[in-house]
């Protein structure tokens, strides 16, 4: 998907004062000017690569961007302490494969760089009110069907501690499908707080998918014509992707593929494209003609 006037605006307004503090006047100067290029003239290009590029002008003029190493293990630890409860609560509902989406939902709230910070309370909140998460019921059985005749299914991640949602949806997708054979695509290096191949060891993705490889890239989402020659094999022999998180949509839509998405609304671009309320769940399926 191309950017946005809306993503253009976004990224204006987000981008051109996020310069470190007491940092020289002609430094800001120019990283403002290079990075205002960047995005103005972005516009035939998807949003995970405008920010990728304003991203690496930052590096080139300043130097290192905030490291979220510590934090990524924190929300992974936190996650993972919650793992057990998330899991027991999808095993007894009725439906379970609509509980754990509604959990991969709440997962995509933490995400620092639609946010900024992410509160831990404010987290624990949103996950004990999964289940009021609306989940489009076609779409669901949509997914459950895919899942049920799949012989090979993709998950594109997106953030460090929502990994553990998505495993807990990939272990009852597998339920389903005992046959079934998963790859975990994460970030080729480290974006903010998504994730890449250490979070997913961290919080154990192997125990569900047969393959947890990086995308090849640094973009802060996918992007077909971008990621590795290995990663997008195991796009092609997929029968069924599944996406999380808002930069996926934005990198993946529009591509034709067989694709479920899943995340969470936290702009108003997206709040107003699918016409609900910010923090509101989405799945939804690519239009494939």
């Amino acid at each position: 998907m191309h950017l946005s006037e809306g993503c253009v605006a976004c990224m204006l307004g987000k981008k051109l004062n996020n310069t470190p503090a007491g940092a020289a006047p002609e430094a800001v100067e120019a990283y403002r000017r290079r990075a205002r290029a960047a995005i103005v003239n972005g516009r035939a290009y998807s949003s995970p690569e405008v920010t990728a590029e304003v991203c690496a002008i930052y590096r080139d003029i300043f130097g290192p961007e905030r490291d979220y190493t510590e934090i990524k293990r924190r929300f992974n630890a936190l996650m993972l302490d919650l793992e057990p409860a998330i899991q027991a609560d999808v095993d007894a509902a009725p439906n379970p494969l609509a509980r754990a989406v509604q959990y991969a939902m709440v997962g995509n709230y933490i995400d620092f760089a639609a946010l900024g910070d992410v509160d831990e309370d404010e987290l624990r909140r949103r996950l004990e009110a999964a289940d009021a998460m609306v989940v489009e019921p076609a779409v669901l059985e949509s997914l459950r069907g895919e899942a049920l005749s799949a012989k090979r299914l993709v998950l594109f991640t997106d953030n460090c501690g929502e990994i553990v949602t998505d495993k807990v949806l990939l272990r009852t997708l597998r339920r389903l499908n005992p046959d079934l054979h998963i790859s975990v695509i994460v970030r080729g290096a480290p974006v903010v707080n998504d994730a890449t191949v250490m979070d997913a060891a961290q919080v154990g993705m192997g125990e569900v998918a047969q393959r947890v490889i990086g995308n090849g890239c640094d973009l802060p989402g996918a992007v077909l014509t971008r990621i590795s020659a290995e990663a997008l094999s195991e796009v092609d022999a997929a029968d069924v992707i599944i996406s999380k998180g808002q930069a996926n949509y934005e990198g993946l839509s529009g591509c034709g593929r067989n694709i479920f998405y899943i995340f969470m609304c936290k702009c108003e671009l997206f709040i107003k494209r699918f016409g609900v309320e910010k923090f509101s769940g989405v799945l939804t399926k690519e239009t494939i003609i």
